[in-house]
């Protein structure tokens, strides 16, 4: 057979005359883009995505299916055949239904692969369980008491009973591995050589600390408090977060290496300046340890606490009794645990006041019912205008209040009622409005934003300082410990390529399809369901909880945990991590948002060998080409059939994986 001379891209190949455009090109190591061609195949689809254009001849074929000829000249990638790809990728994506990623992980910050923890407490495999959270959560012990779990609240279930109890369940599995002899550490990479300084062991620290010592790199952690935890230690009380849960945590970062250096504060002890000089890289992680003044008259008196030194100090157990009638001012998680504080050291009378509405509180929902039921009273629409010393007591002010109309965080602002101010008193006031983070003015080559948190690139969180990056509060200002860790596996991944002297490029966004809202896929979806009941988590009764620290929240025995686990609906794709439509949607439509579609033919067929879910099927037909070539089988693949499948619409039954 003679041989002939084709040119693609610029690049002349020499192949044979019973090849076609697709198989010459792989076989000079040009990609072309498909996805209904398969080589075991003999036969092609027509899923148009192998599109090329013929120079000179003003055509555009397929090339899985175009045999070459003497001087062709083809191109693979122009504007033209971007455009054309792009119309039959959104074509086929409007017909696709499903989740690429379950909803839950896709509100996670972190990333968390939700499912398959999950997936692993379900199947009794609390091991595998462990490893799969901590890959982007090192700190689950923590969080799975502390996270507001926004996974939950976007979780399928929603559309059939209640949400899966996600953050329970992350506690379940770092509960099991702080007991097991043998505790889940990561495996790290060889040493790099390189050495990164981080300043601050809250979480965003920690986490930071946490992948860079994964990824070889030796890490030391500086920080003002005698112990790492941050906030997390200092200021979350004992009765929902334990002690031995924060050590336990930190356990694995101690094991791989890092070096915590404590009693060390950023402006006395060390400079930002002068770390950046002896390590390879610094990463600032100072969080928001300053309280917000409330700007009323009164509140510089000494027996008005700040809720942050208040909780600081009961967690150092240098608290004094407060009184017996305490107020507490504020609506977020600091107020909550201010106030069911106050009543474990003796306080008879607690009232939390706020200036909006229970439902507008930013603390956890959770957090607000359990102190309520621990006694303590709840003045909304409430706000202090001043504070006076009568004697042993303090007379505070307040102003009645009414919502209004919305303001730029979407909730009704509140709007004074005319007239309407009245008086209470109290022996101890607590105020807790909000965190600022106190950065020392030793590093003016920073540049600061103007509510004085650091300015950093959003994509690489590197400084205005080459070498110097910075995340959690002391770039958001005061969060959720969540979005600290989330910054911090951002920064480490950041840190880490700088070391290395490559670019340092934000990760792209991969592309997600979707079966809708959390309570809006397909009926046919939630009709293959029963309803089951939520597990709830087992707790200490209130009665029994006031005085003293002991955690409230028990957490569930291995039977509950599998059992909720068991709830899960498994939204995430079986091929969510080969699958070629998610893919190309990745490099063709990196923006694309899936139009809501109806789709009346949805269904899901199960046997015991093959599970098909007609909904994700593109109509590429390589099942159908797989299985006439299986015609003489006696028994199909299976497994051949579900890995030929470029969507996950095929896949085998988790039972005989």
């Amino acid at each position: 057979m003679n041989n002939l001379t084709l040119t693609i891209n610029g690049i002349k190949i020499t192949t044979t005359p019973d090849k076609t455009i697709l198989q010459a090109a792989l076989s000079a190591g040009i990609t072309i883009p498909t996805l209904c061609f398969d080589k075991t195949l003999e036969s092609t689809g027509s899923c148009w995505m192998c599109i090329v254009e013929l120079k000179g001849k003003n055509r555009f074929v397929p090339s899985c299916s175009t045999a070459v000829s003497e001087g062709l000249v083809i191109e693979t990638e122009n504007s033209e055949l971007h455009a054309m790809r792009r119309q039959s990728l959104e074509r086929l994506i409007d017909e696709h239904c499903g989740d690429c990623m379950g909803p839950c992980e896709l509100s996670c910050p972190a990333g968390c692969n939700i499912p398959e923890f999950i997936a692993g407490i379900a199947s009794g495999n609390d091991d595998e369980a462990i490893r799969i959270i901590r890959e982007t959560i090192p700190l689950p012990g923590i969080l799975g008491r502390v996270c507001p779990a926004p996974c939950e609240d976007e979780c399928r279930r929603h559309g059939i009973d209640e949400p899966v109890s996600i953050c329970a369940l992350k506690r379940h599995a770092a509960d099991r591995d702080m007991q097991s002899a043998s505790p889940y550490i990561p495996e790290t990479a060889e040493k790099t050589g390189k050495h990164v300084a981080i300043v601050g062991a809250g979480p965003a620290g920690l986490t930071a600390a946490y992948y860079l010592l994964v990824q070889g790199h030796d890490v030391t952690i500086f920080d003002a408090h005698p112990e790492p935890g941050g906030m997390m230690r200092y200021g979350i009380p004992r009765f929902r977060l334990p002690e031995a849960v924060i050590e336990s945590d930190i356990e694995p970062l101690r094991r791989m290496g890092a070096d915590f250096r404590m009693n060390t504060s950023l402006g006395k002890d060390i400079s930002a300046s002068a770390l950046a000089t002896q390590y390879d890289a610094l990463f600032l992680a100072l969080g928001a340890q300053k309280a917000s003044p409330m700007g009323i008259p009164g509140e510089n008196l000494p027996e008005v606490k700040s809720g942050i030194a208040f909780l600081h100090d009961a967690a150092c157990g240098k608290a004094t009794k407060p009184g017996k009638r305490v107020l507490v001012i504020g609506g977020g998680n600091t107020a909550i645990d201010a106030a069911r504080t106050a009543l474990r050291l003796g306080a008879e009378k607690v009232t939390i006041l706020y200036r909006r509405t229970r439902e507008e509180m930013p603390a956890n929902q959770a957090e607000i019912g359990e102190a309520i039921r621990e006694g303590v009273e709840l003045q909304t629409l409430a706000a202090p205008i001043s504070i006076s010393a009568d004697g042993a007591l303090l007379d505070v002010t307040i102003q009645a209040m009414r919502p209004g109309d919305a303001d730029n965080s979407g909730r009704r602002r509140p709007v004074p009622v005319p007239g309407s101010a009245y008086t209470i008193q109290a022996e101890t006031i607590i105020t807790a409005t909000g965190q600022q983070v106190a950065y020392p003015n030793e590093a003016p080559d920073l540049n600061l934003n103007p509510d004085g948190t650091l300015a950093v690139s959003r994509d690489t969180f590197e400084s205005s300082t080459r070498g110097i990056f910075a995340g959690g509060d002391c770039v958001t200002g005061a969060d959720l410990a969540i979005r600290a860790v989330e910054q911090g596996k951002k920064a480490a991944h950041a840190i880490d390529r700088y070391l290395q002297g490559m670019r340092i490029e934000k990760p792209a966004n991969a592309f997600n399809s979707s079966y809708g809202p959390k309570d809006k896929a397909p009926a046919a979806f939630y009709a293959r369901r029963t309803p089951k009941p939520r597990i709830a988590v087992p707790e200490i009764e209130p009665e029994q909880r006031v005085p003293g620290f002991t955690e409230v929240v028990m957490g569930y025995d291995p039977v509950d945990a599998r059992t909720e686990a068991m709830r899960c609906l498994q939204c995430r794709c079986s091929a969510v991590e080969n699958c070629r439509l998610r893919e190309l949607a990745a490099r063709y439509l990196p923006d694309y948002t899936c139009r809501q579609v109806d789709h009346p033919e949805f269904g899901i067929a199960i046997t015991p060998d093959i599970l098909l879910e007609r909904e994700k099927c593109v109509d590429c037909g390589i099942c159908v080409r797989t299985i006439e070539e299986m015609e003489t089988a006696k028994t199909p693949d299976y497994r051949k059939l579900a890995a030929s499948c470029p969507t996950g619409a095929l896949s085998v039954p988790a039972e005989k994986k």
